[in-house]
């Protein structure tokens, strides 16, 4: 599935939908040849981050996981041989300002072995998301939302 970065995610109902949140929820790392994408170095600790994030989602929001794992149209288009997206079922949501982004588990791999450059408030977003599950976690989200009741639910916090 594609969406343009900072697009509004549709992805599925309930908090992977835009029509869920009273803040932007912004599509980011949706990727899909033929679509065109940003390239450039992430900076450090980016990829660490979104790896770790995508354990503590798998942990703390089990309930927001797709079945399946997603094949790279990227890779099959450059004719390389490679794997499933190891986590592309898991759905990164993390507060910004003003804003909340969902990005696929997958978006390690899209940094990693095609160069994609997240936008910037993304990534600063990323590199400042508090562990998920934590208070401090869901707090960030109820700020980035407006102060509003989350449309996510995680398993008691840390």
């Amino acid at each position: 599935m594609h969406f343009d970065d900072l697009a509004p995610c549709t992805y599925h109902s309930g908090p992977l939908d835009a029509g869920a949140w009273r803040a932007p929820l912004r599509a980011i790392g949706w990727l899909e040849h033929p679509h065109q994408f940003p390239l450039g170095t992430v900076p450090v600790g980016l990829v660490w981050r979104l790896r770790a994030l995508i354990t503590q989602t798998n942990e703390h929001f089990p309930g927001y996981r797709f079945r399946g794992v997603h094949a790279c149209s990227l890779c099959d288009a450059e004719g390389r041989k490679h794997g499933s997206l190891g986590w592309s079922q898991e759905n990164l949501i993390i507060p910004g300002e003003d804003e909340v982004f969902a990005a696929p588990g997958g978006i390690v791999h899209y940094v990693e072995d095609h160069r994609y450059l997240p936008p910037a408030a993304f990534i600063a977003a990323a590199l400042a998301c508090p562990d998920c599950g934590t208070t401090e976690y869901l707090a960030a989200l109820r700020r980035a939302n407006g102060g509003h009741e989350l449309p996510l639910r995680a398993s008691a916090p840390t």
